[in-house]
């Protein structure tokens, strides 16, 4: 069973997935296509993520102008908020606990313009 700490890294981390390709998604200046470059520059280590890209190829691929980012980004809000729920937080307290500064870093890894949490 993972301890109280484990679950709490889990959520943030998932939590931070979510935001910032959440970021990602809002982005006009990138599309679909560009999608997997744009990840290549994530501290979260997304540009690697073999579920991430096969992701993006799949819809890239069919011709999905999302990306497949829609689907990501409800499974990691998902994941966060169902980590929250163990944790008896909610997915705003998890936020708040990453903290600014690492939500303005992520932000800016994908040229977000748009940081929804300040």
């Amino acid at each position: 069973m993972l301890s109280q700490d484990e679950i709490r890294e889990r959520a943030r981390y998932c939590c931070c997935v979510f935001l910032q390709l959440s970021w990602l998604s809002g982005n006009e200046e990138i599309t679909a296509a560009g999608y997997k470059e744009a990840l290549k520059k994530s501290s979260l280590g997304l540009g690697e993520d073999d579920f991430i890209l096969q992701t993006i190829d799949e819809a890239v691929h069919l011709g999905r102008p999302d990306g497949g980012l829609t689907g990501l980004v409800a499974f990691y809000e998902g994941l966060a908020c169902a980590y929250g729920e163990v944790l008896e937080s909610d997915l705003d307290t998890i936020r708040r606990e990453i903290g600014t500064e690492c939500l303005k870093k992520l932000a800016g890894e994908v040229n977000s313009k748009v940081i929804e949490f300040l």
